[in-house]
């Protein structure tokens, strides 16, 4: 079918000829006017002089003596006008929201031409609102009864006073405002185009150089759009020509998209006649797809369908061939996903600035300044916003080792807060982590770090392109464009600053920036009238063409779900005038039916998943084509193949390599296994060969709590220094309560706390969640000694004892061992090795030493595999004396219940002394040592789920 801006075209030529570039052309934006010379190109056949062409806001700022206002500008001086007619002392920190919301508004009341003084008035007495506001429509009175009728005397709650003092202030609010931008020869888009309509209506005339003005295709006026069309119509200089596409649906009254169009038709008639069209169907697919990025990727598989095999598709199917974002996050996926074949491509959509790598290194530097705080005297930041930005590729790349090196100091030392003099290692980190700036300087601050950051990445840029380097590292020229554009708009916001003499929290600051990085696109370079055209749903006003492919067409992206906030409640609104959302689904319902109405292929993608704030619902629309029109819908949905089958167990042979890495546990090598490290094996080989044999770590965070780890280190040191004195000695209940003294408890926790979670050298007084880490640590320390008191007196041996064993295997071969005992005493001649445990209580009961040693069973007991083969270890030293394996569960310390004892058998016979089982348990470890050393026995995965939970393996092996 023939596009309607063509038909435009082709009419004006054949009925004006060249006298056409005497008139107007007024489109809803400027791509539409770009499409009609092209038509009207093609329509001459040669050389002409193109008519003026104008959007509508264009046209008003032709016809006005104004230059539109800075929103920022304007915000600030919203603000002190508000501040004077409301004597509050409310900050600019909470105005900012509400501020924006009420320049809103104000801009609606003039584009919508409502009587502002009647608007803002509390009408208490409803017998007058039928005599004041006598103009407006029956229903539009009853809707502002409505809402005031709710307002009884006597009867307001505090909120509802609130709301009718700012309410009643607002008129004086916005006559202020609009008389200091009038003075200052500027005004927002409402009131340009308000004052535009209203002098025009004074002298009865509007003076414009052209022969005729034709406005095409818009829809949704407001009324002071609407006002300037019947005032140039009444002049008789005024022609209208509405995109009704092909009639059948736009035109439909019981079709919300004819709520506006078909009033304009009849008060705006056209002057030419179009040639007709006739009802027209495009050929419509319908597919859903569980994924939002997978919409992008199956408009490649589409736009691969289009071509056909060809290896180029020509410039002119190109052009005719759209993709529409509702959803215009999808641009840079969509992008990615276009054909080779397709060589030129325009994108009518900006890439948004706040999308940019600049704006989030920015972001990041601007939440440096939340958090300092000043420790010992020294300012210090916190290592939550310090690490976003020493991660920052930008960052990176002007300092590699420099940032590395830092980096590490802050994981290893587990630095929560960072000074800033060990942050300022090069001039650019100085510039950043300078704490001086308040926040009247931020603007001073970020430009001198954009600028530094420029200097230092464009000196590397110059270096890599004469060395020819294509690492992708740095920043390229597209790049510096962003960070060019984020330099002006902070300039900007610094120059708008400076003269408000506004003073705003480095919250506010950063909010404001955001919003104006939000509002600025960088254009994509390209040919507008060349190849595949990306475009958002209002640039695809006017335009026609034979391929669409709609993105997202679910509820709350087509048509959108956004709810413009707002200071005038709904029924006031309504009652004079305003937009509603009813208005907004009339614009959406219009744009949709509009834009398919003379396509020939259109191929509609939702995505179908359920999750979040995403109902998975196709658009209204797809409903009312499918039953109100009963149009056919070819419907697809697109699966992906999930492969349900177990994958195949994991296995790691033994190579020459890992026998060789093995060997080093081995008599003769550096290394030796721990009791810890043979439970590891024995609950998932493949752990022990990545933790053991390839040595592989978890990457270190900065931990700001004490985890299980630490927290059992922590105790474990504070044990052994509460009984280093009594090492080798006696050990009576005195020496015990002297041992609990709060204030040395609290001396050795503080050193523990510095020495195993600060990582620093001086302890200091706990704060926070470490302070009631230390206390829980303070408690079971007291318990633990409270109990060995009923012990008293018995003779303390060693602390942390650090023990080495050789083992022999079945082969003849030796295994280094090693192991750390966390406490020998020997209480009524008999030794107890003693293993302190601060996780849950487990069993201590075992049936079998086999079982100790059974991967196959998921109740085997680790902690007393762990105590036996310290008492193992340690059989040669004990002078004949029986050996007690005991085991002190901290949690359990409090129960009356309490015993440190190992049970065995179905009689649970207490283990008093290991030698009873000792030879059983030394058969069971060779055959688990002759295991991991055997060349033919795989490192596999574990036999039991629930073991891969918490490994820090779990992604390689799945």
């Amino acid at each position: 079918m023939t596009p309607f801006l063509q038909q435009i075209a082709t009419l004006f030529y054949e009925t004006y000829g060249t006298d056409i570039q005497q008139m107007a052309f007024v489109f809803p934006n400027r791509r539409a006017g770009l499409f009609f010379r092209k038509y009207l190109s093609q329509a001459a056949g040669r050389p002409i002089f193109s008519p003026a062409i104008r959007t509508i806001s264009e046209l008003f700022a032709q016809l006005s003596d104004k230059q539109p206002a800075d929103r920022l500008q304007m915000l600030f001086l919203l603000y002190h006008i508000y501040i004077r007619h409301s004597g509050a002392k409310e900050t600019f920190d909470d105005f900012v929201f509400w501020g924006e919301m009420l320049l809103n508004d104000f801009d609606d009341v003039d584009k919508y031409m409502a009587d502002a003084r009647q608007l803002f008035t509390n009408v208490t007495d409803l017998h007058e609102v039928e005599k004041d506001l006598s103009y407006l429509q029956p229903h539009q009175i009853e809707a502002i009864r409505a809402f005031w009728s709710s307002f009884r005397p006597g009867e307001e709650g505090a909120s509802r006073r609130y709301f009718l003092s700012v309410w009643q202030m607002l008129y004086a609010v916005y006559c202020e405002l609009r008389d200091t931008l009038a003075a200052q020869g500027k005004g927002y888009e409402g009131m340009i185009s308000r004052e535009v309509v209203e002098r025009i209506e004074r002298e009865g005339a509007c003076r414009l150089p052209y022969s005729k003005v034709v406005f095409v295709g818009l829809s949704a006026l407001s009324k002071t759009e609407y006002t300037l069309l019947r005032l140039l119509q009444q002049q008789e200089i005024a022609d209208f020509y509405w995109d009704t596409g092909t009639g059948d649906k736009v035109m439909d009254s019981d079709n919300r998209a004819s709520y506006f169009v078909r009033e304009y038709v009849k008060q705006f008639p056209s002057s030419l006649k179009l040639p007709p069209e006739p009802p027209h169907t495009p050929d419509i697919t319908l597919i859903g797809i569980p994924s939002r990025i997978g919409q992008a990727k199956q408009v490649h598989a589409l736009l691969e369908e289009a071509l056909g095999g060809r290896d180029e598709m020509s410039a002119d199917e190109a052009l005719r061939t759209a993709v529409v974002l509702p959803d215009e996050q999808l641009l840079i996926p969509v992008l990615h996903s276009v054909p080779e074949a397709i060589r030129h491509i325009n994108v009518t959509l900006g890439y948004p600035l706040s999308g940019t790598p600049v704006a989030s290194l920015m972001e990041a530097v601007l939440a440096l300044r939340k958090n300092v705080r000043v420790i010992d005297g020294k300012p210090c930041f916190y290592h939550r916003e310090v690490l976003p930005v020493l991660n920052h590729r930008y960052i990176q790349a002007t300092s590699p080792a420099e940032i590395v090196a830092i980096v590490r100091q802050i994981t290893d030392n587990n630095r929560i807060y960072i000074a800033a003099a060990d942050l300022q290692q090069t001039p650019l980190l100085t510039l950043i982590f300078d704490p001086a700036p308040t926040t009247v300087d931020v603007s001073s601050y970020l430009i001198a770090v954009l600028q530094e950051l420029n200097r230092i990445l464009s000196a590397q840029r110059i270096e890599r392109d004469a060395d020819d380097e294509e690492e992708p590292t740095g920043m390229d020229e597209l790049e510096q464009e962003f960070v060019y554009h984020y330099f002006t708009t902070v300039n900007r916001m610094r120059d708008l600053i400076g003269a408000s003499r506004i003073e705003m929290s480095v919250d506010t600051y950063a909010r404001l920036l955001e919003r104006l990085t939000e509002t600025i696109t960088i254009p994509f370079r390209g040919e507008p009238l060349s190849g595949l055209q990306v475009m958002g749903v209002l640039e695809t006003r006017v335009l026609d063409f034979e391929r669409l492919i709609v993105l997202s067409v679910n509820e709350g992206f087509f048509p959108a779900r956004k709810a413009t906030a707002s200071f005038i409640p709904y029924n006031l609104r309504r009652g004079f005038g305003l937009p509603t959302y009813e208005h907004q689904d009339s614009i959406w319902a219009y744009h949709f039916y509009r834009m398919i109405a003379r396509a020939k292929h259109v191929t509609l993608l939702y995505d179908t998943r359920t999750d979040g704030l995403n109902t998975g619902e196709v658009s209204r629309y797809v409903h009312q084509l499918r039953y109100h029109y009963e149009t056919p819908l070819r419907e697809k949905l697109v699966v992906y193949n999930i492969a349900s089958s177990r994958p195949p167990a994991l296995q790691v042979v033994k190579t020459e390599e890992t026998l060789r890495r093995l060997d080093d546990f081995l008599s003769g090598g550096t290394r030796a296994l721990s009791a810890s490290t043979i439970n590891t094996y024995l609950d998932c080989p493949l752990k022990f060969y990545f933790s053991s044999v390839e040595k592989l770590k978890e990457e270190e965070d900065v931990a700001e709590s004490v985890d299980n780890r630490v927290f059992g280190n922590i105790l474990h040191q504070v044990m052994e220094e509460s009984y280093r004195p009594y090492c080798g000695a006696q050990v009576t209940a005195d020496l015990l309560r002297l041992a609990a003294d709060e204030k040395v408890l609290t001396e050795k926790i503080q050193r523990a706390f510095a020495e195993l979670f600060f990582h620093t050298a001086e302890p200091r007084p706990l704060s926070g969640q470490s302070y009631l880490t230390g206390e829980m640590i303070r408690k079971y320390v007291r318990k633990i000694l409270e109990r060995d008191r009923r012990l008293t007196p018995f003779r303390y041996v060693a602390s942390e004892m650090k023990i080495h064993h050789p083992f022999t295997l079945t082969d003849g071969r030796t295994v280094n061992l090693k192991g750390f005992i966390d406490r020998l005493d020997e209480v009524r001649d008999t030794i107890r090795v003693v293993d302190y445990k601060t996780g849950t209580k487990k069993d201590m009961h075992f049936k079998t030493v086999e079982n100790l040693f059974d991967r196959t069973d998921e109740k085997r007991q680790p902690a007393i595999m762990q105590v036996f083969t310290y008492a193992w270890m340690y059989g040669d030293r004990s002078n004949g004396m029986p050996i007690q394996p005991s085991i002190y569960y901290v949690r359990h310390l409090f129960a009356d219940d309490f015993d440190p004892s190992v049970y065995r058998g179905k009689e649970k016979e207490q283990v008093t002394d290991f030698a009873v089982v000792r030879d059983e348990f030394e058969d069971n470890l060779r055959h688990c040592l002759d295991e991991i050393f055997d060349p033919s026995v795989s490192f596999g995965q574990t036999l039991h789920a629930k073991m891969c939970s918490y490994c820090p393996f779990a992604d390689i092996c799945g």
